[in-house]
């Protein structure tokens, strides 16, 4: 979809429009030469609209009003250097004109840049290009502006209408649309009738009052063949996002690249006020850690936005970041079984999911009312997490009613001596491993059995082996990994020395 830019004319014809004169005389001597400029406009260019606006389907008297604010009746740059009378960016067949233009960047500032505009051969090219836009309408919604369809608008009232918001953002778009069609009476001139409602007359008429106020500025947009206007995208629809709530306990480090990523004040495309900053706007020159209190999934693309804060406080200011700026802790996990005690005197938590991963946590219930019936809970999965002290053990309770993960050190009796999750990697034999021995496996109560040496494997150093499992030794926190030999199908678990 082309961008359509906005020009300085949407609030621009009104009764008493484009005055910036001191002297009463010459600002009759103004209006007069802008309506004849208006009235020399709609006569050259009347069969060329209405030839579009009938292919298309649209109301002509609204494609003329359009074209009359946008390109200031043909006296702005683009249209005299190129037949461009709504400002839409790009090439047609290829040809394009450059122009300098005023923007606003997702910062809402305006700059000074340069854009390219399309060239077109004819003024109809032009006239029937935007029918051609407001008939197909944008790569994400072909009936975005269906709202000014003749078949779907009773009136030109409120086909102009449709627009506001969509063609153009300026709240009074629609209102300046009916002003100039009104002004000009664009509606008989090409056959249309009125058939303006009251709510259509209030909002004509209040335009007036707001757009008399911004002539001064409207008039030097208008009579200005020097540059452009400002440049405005459609307004996309807003992104659908399923939110979930979580504790704010998530304390998170910021990824390496996190600078490669913007902050927003909420998940990007979900919001009409959305604003932008640079983390050195918001004073933050470093990988620190943040607390993470939501995270938002976008569902037209299943990405993946976090709330976050900077202080433990939770009524402290928050702001919306997507996953890559963000590090979670590695967490590796694979089926278990067995059962495990809670410790009576833990003053720990049952999460519903593992604290500092990437889905967030709730606390579920405490571990001491777990403890306090007295019993073993069924254990349906075994998780390790990375962290800067090594790795944390995680047990997923499973037992009835009683769901959640809960953290190795707050257990006193575990379903095995051995914690073993899924793990791959693709690891080198270390000259250590001549002295290592290899065990054929760690069974359900972790007990290491029959052993082998390097030479009885068929295993060499530097050869590199598969690992699909990692296992914690819970009683000294050593690591183990299960490896595949590449000459045979036997399996062998081997300490971490085992590799360089």
């Amino acid at each position: 979809m082309n961008k359509i830019i906005k020009h300085g004319l949407t609030a621009l014809l009104v009764t008493g429009m484009g005055i910036l004169f001191t002297s009463f005389s010459a600002q009759s001597t103004y209006q007069q030469a802008y309506a004849s400029t208006a009235s020399s406009f709609i006569s050259q260019y009347k069969s060329d609209v209405t030839k579009a606006a009938t292919k298309y389907n649209l109301y002509g008297s609204v494609m003329m009003a359009q074209a009359g604010l946008e390109s200031g009746w043909g006296q702005s740059q683009l249209t005299q250097e190129a037949n461009n009378f709504f400002g839409i960016k790009g090439a047609y067949n290829g040809a394009s004109v450059s122009m300098p233009t005023v923007e606003y960047n997702s910062n809402g500032q305006m700059i000074n840049t340069t854009a390219n505009f399309k060239k077109y051969p004819t003024a109809y090219a032009s006239f029937a290009d935007n029918g051609s836009t407001l008939r197909n309408g944008t790569s994400w919604d072909s009936k975005y502006y269906s709202g000014s369809w003749k078949e779907n608008a009773a009136t030109y009232q409120d086909a102009a209408n449709a627009l506001t918001g969509k063609y153009a953002t300026a709240p009074n778009y629609g209102a300046s649309l009916i002003t100039v069609i009104q002004t000009y009476n664009l509606d008989q001139v090409f056959g249309e009738t009125s058939g303006s409602s009251s709510s259509s007359s209030s909002t004509s008429s209040s335009s007036s009052s707001q757009t008399s106020s911004t002539t001064s500025s409207s008039s030097s947009s208008a009579t200005s063949t020097t540059q452009t206007q400002t440049p405005v995208t459609p307004v996309k629809q807003l992104a659908k996002v399923k939110y979930y709530k979580a504790s704010g306990k998530d304390l998170v480090p910021l990824s390496k690249k996190y600078k490669k990523y913007y902050v927003y004040n909420h998940v990007k495309g979900a919001a009409n006020s959305e604003k932008r900053y640079t983390w050195s706007q918001l004073g933050v020159n470093s990988r620190v850690q943040v607390y993470l209190d939501m995270r938002g999934v976008k569902t037209n693309s299943s990405t993946n936005w976090y709330r976050l804060r900077f202080y433990s406080n939770a009524k402290a200011k928050k702001f919306w970041v997507s996953a890559p700026a963000l590090q979670f802790a590695t967490t590796y996990s694979g089926s278990a079984t067995g059962a495990l005690t809670p410790s009576k005197t833990s003053n720990g938590y049952i999460y519903n999911h593992i604290v500092g991963s990437s889905l967030l946590s709730k606390p579920v219930k405490k571990v001491k009312t777990l403890a306090a019936v007295n019993k073993g809970y069924n254990v349906s999965k075994t998780a390790l997490q990375k962290s800067s002290k090594g790795l944390v053990l995680w047990y997923k309770i499973s037992d009835g009613k009683t769901k959640g993960w809960i953290k190795g050190s707050d257990v006193v009796s575990y379903p095995g001596s051995v914690a073993v999750v899924n793990h791959k990697a693709v690891k080198s034999v270390s000259k250590n491993a001549s002295s290592t021995y290899l065990y054929d496996h760690a069974n359900a109560t972790g007990n290491l059995q029959k052993h082998y040496k390097l030479s009885q494997v068929n295993l060499s150093v530097g050869t590199k082996v598969t690992v699909d499992k990692m296992g914690y030794k819970v009683s000294d926190g050593s690591i183990w990994y299960r490896i595949s030999s590449p000459s045979s199908s036997a399996k062998y678990w081997v300490p971490a020395s085992f590799f360089s």
